[in-house]
């Protein structure tokens, strides 16, 4: 891991920095195909990850010693050049060609016609892929390469049919054994994933998105030798995966994300019976914290995705932590991981959990039977109530506040309520004399109901009576974190907590930084910053709140220092220290960044910007948001514009005075006749010539834009066309750039990103700027400019006649 690179790769490196930017003016063509295999390969490789492959390079890469081809997303390549690959290359393994929009039957066929030993083919994303691409054409012999083929992945070829798919390739290629069909909705029914599920031994599948599959095809009673399933986003629910465990026991990757109907049962039972389970994904599924529980006696689990579950809490931090055997986790994707309860404002009681799921009508009850944490009213013959009308809610506490609107039916009440506890029974008519305020004690009576008759209202532990006067929730315990990372620390590579902001305290910020030394990738969501009087009450006073918090994130910088990829969330505190703490020497690895900063402080500034990049020449993929602080002339200033504007406009006002002063007859003195040199001025010297563009001196920020590849800015309400024409000037090597609110953009933001820098040729890829009302884009796949005004959500009323109009 991270280990330095190898002479070959450097020397690759090398190369493909000369073809991009000299071409044959320096490097001869026709001296590649004498490289060894593997040169070629690393060089193939880079040109591909910058998108500066083209026609002229290619067909000399392709020899006969070539084994392995990837070509993903190289759109811009020729098909009379891709038809050669099949003849050039008889030895070609693996070929890679996704998201190439050009590639056609013909294509395929001659590859599959002349490869003899492929044994790996992707076309993923080839929408003019077809049935005849897998059939042999008129007076041809059959497919040679169908014979080998062990790897084929055909995701978003709509044009694929059932008949088609098991007529020709399944039938004409039997050692396939991994087969990726995610996105075919047409072609993939039950009937045919039932087929493929059990009839033809296959180890991986992958029928993601396919809309059609349901439990039906789960349903058949014999072995299976799958290893990798894929089912994300189905219509399957827990009856599928409990039928799958059973009859495929060595199941080592399943793929259920985005399954609505997938509960803990599920969960259970993969744990259960699959021993071998190394990677699972179940985002955005209705588990709760005892799933948790269940995935912490995987005994060989390296990856758990579990983000957007909202019907977990944080507490099921702690069920991963104190298991007796744990699991080697070295990725973990917990994003947003019970956000339901942790966004607070805004919801009803009902979504709170401060009901029990009963008493609401808009939302199903669990599973399991209502915890006695619930909030009740014991003595009362009707049982729980629910909340009284707004008017009565609303004027207690902001935090009882009920919602407008209903709550969605897709989004259940969480299983455990608060991360810090159960809660505690408080008498009645102790609320005076426990500290609480008198808008906390009648927020407690309206929850109680006016004649509900109960003898003691509930009310979490340790709830501080300045909270509840201020309508803020509890923070929760920030020990769930440290004891995390406390247990994964031998085996943590991967630690994605965006969206949990009430973990991230300073002293789980340290614990990171002493105990996980190789952690690769980390995403955070920092606290609110607590008010003065919050703070005081809390252990540890100001300082746990906001210079622990600061200098635990400057040790993960200055420990970490394997650091690739990092996501801040400091949108609900300030967020200068954060970039401030995010300079060099901080992070020295880092190629990937985002940073989410606070709207409240005015934005990113430019200084702040500056620090953060300077020196950064590794940085790859560079995302930042509320950045209402950066000024119009930055980006310019970067690229030295405004001293060749003052240079151009001191350089006219010299030549202005120079004719006035001389007079030619035009009303400023009498000439006499033609200007001798004694009348003319004396010359001075010649000013030094402005520099070229691509050789002027750039200040580090600047320097550190120029290998960006993936650049996303939002919020940068000051930014113009002028100023979007310097920034593409320093996104050298730019392929994806968005920007989103920037209302003064137009249609020559998106022209100066595609014609790139004049020297080398533009290796954008897509392009997008995003207002509130429209949406300009360009893509190098299609090569053609689109606007999109958004339509407005709401309706207009006329206000004299009544009438509404759109």
């Amino acid at each position: 891991m991270n280990q330095p690179p190898s002479l070959l790769l450097l020397c690759a490196q090398k190369l493909a920095a000369s073809l991009i930017k000299y071409g044959p003016k320096r490097v001869r063509f026709a001296r590649l195909s004498k490289l060894p295999g593997r040169a070629l390969e690393a060089l193939l490789d880079i040109l591909v990850a910058r998108n500066a492959l083209n026609d002229n390079v290619l067909p000399h890469v392709l020899t006969r010693q070539t084994q392995r081809l990837g070509l993903e997303g190289a759109s811009q390549l020729r098909r009379c050049v891709l038809n050669t690959v099949g003849r050039s290359c008889p030895q070609l393994q693996v070929l890679d060609v996704r998201s190439c929009h050009q590639v056609d039957n013909r294509i395929v066929r001659e590859v599959l016609q002349y490869c003899e030993r492929l044994e790996a083919l992707r076309l993923d994303g080839c929408l003019k892929i077809s049935d005849s691409a897998f059939a042999p054409a008129l007076w041809k012999p059959p497919l040679a390469g169908l014979l080998g083929l062990r790897e084929l992945s055909v995701g978003k070829c709509g044009q694929i049919t059932a008949e088609g798919l098991m007529g020709y390739v399944i039938k004409g290629a039997p050692c396939l054994r991994a087969l990726g069909v995610a996105y075919c909705k047409i072609c993939i029914t039950d009937e045919v994933a039932a087929e493929l599920l059990w009839s033809f031994g296959m180890e991986v599948l992958d029928v993601s998105f396919c809309t059609q599959v349901t439990d039906a095809s789960f349903q058949v009673q014999q072995p299976s030798a799958l290893r990798e399933l894929r089912v994300a986003s189905t219509l399957i629910s827990d009856v599928a995966i409990e039928g799958i465990t059973r009859r495929a026991a060595q199941l080592e990757v399943v793929d259920a994300g985005w399954v609505m109907k997938l509960t803990d049962s599920s969960v259970v039972a993969l744990a259960e019976s699959c021993a071998k389970l190394r990677s699972l994904c179940v985002c955005n599924t209705q588990i709760t914290d005892e799933a948790f529980r269940a995935i912490a006696r995987c005994c060989h689990l390296e990856r758990l995705d579990a983000s957007w579950c909202l019907r977990a809490t944080p507490a099921a931090l702690d069920h991963l932590a104190t298991a007796e055997a744990r699991p080697p986790l070295r990725e973990l994707v917990l994003d947003h991981l019970g956000a339901l309860e942790l966004g607070l404002s805004g919801f009803s009681a009902d979504c709170l959990g401060l009901l029990p799921p009963a008493a609401s009508p808009l939302l199903p009850p669990p599973a399991a039977a209502a915890s006695p944490q619930l909030l009740r009213s014991r003595s009362s013959p009707a049982g729980p109530r629910a909340l009284p009308a707004k008017s009565a809610c609303a004027s207690t506490s902001p935090w009882f506040r009920f919602a407008v609107e209903p709550p969605s039916l897709a989004l259940p009440p969480p299983a455990q309520r608060l991360a810090g506890g159960g809660l505690t029974a408080l008498p009645a008519g102790a609320a005076s004399g426990s500290g609480l305020s008198s808008t906390a004690a009648a927020a407690a009576a309206a929850l109680g109901g006016p004649d509900s008759g109960s003898t003691e209202v509930l009310l979490p532990p340790a709830w501080p009576a300045a909270s509840m006067e201020r309508g803020l929730p509890p923070a929760a315990p920030p020990a769930s974190l440290k004891v995390l990372v406390g247990a994964y620390a031998g085996s943590m590579r991967h630690l994605m907590l965006d969206g949990m902001r009430e973990i991230a305290h300073g002293a789980a910020l340290e614990a990171i930084a002493s105990m996980c030394p190789d952690l690769c990738q980390l995403a955070l969501a920092l606290p609110k910053a607590r008010e003065a009087a919050l703070a005081a009450a809390a252990p540890g006073g100001h300082d746990d709140d906001d210079v622990l918090l600061d200098r635990g994130l400057r040790a993960i910088g200055a420990n970490c220092c394997h650091l690739s990829l990092l996501r801040l969330d400091c949108s609900m505190r300030p967020h200068k220290r954060v970039a401030a703490a995010l300079a060099l020497p901080s992070f020295p690895q880092l190629q990937d960044l985002t940073l989410v900063c606070s709207a409240r402080d005015a934005g990113l500034t430019d200084s702040e910007l500056e620090a953060m990049l300077s020196g950064r020449t590794s940085l790859q993929a560079l995302a930042l948001r509320n950045c209402e602080g950066l000024s119009e002339g930055l980006f310019p200033r970067w690229c030295n514009r405004r001293e060749r504007d003052d240079y151009a406009a001191e350089a006219e006002e010299e030549l202005d005075q120079a004719i006035l002063s001389a007079g030619f007859g035009f009303g400023f003195g009498a000439a006499a006749g033609p200007l001798s040199p004694a009348l003319l001025p004396a010359p001075e010297p010649e000013p030094p010539r402005a520099r070229r563009r691509r050789q002027q001196p750039r200040c580090p920020a600047a320097q550190a834009l120029r290998g960006v590849t993936a650049f996303s800015l939002g919020g940068a309400d000051g930014l113009t066309d002028r100023a979007a024409d310097a920034l593409a000037e320093l996104l050298h090597d730019a392929q994806t750039v968005e920007l989103r609110g920037c209302p003064l953009l137009t249609e020559d933001t998106v022209r100066s990103f595609r014609k790139g820098c004049p020297c080398p040729p533009p290796t954008i890829r897509s392009m997008a700027v995003v207002t509130r009302d429209r949406t300009l884009s360009w893509t190098a796949a299609t090569g053609a400019e689109k606007k999109h005004h958004h339509r407005r959500s709401h309706m207009h009323f006329s206000a004299s006649s009544g009438t509404e109009s759109n």
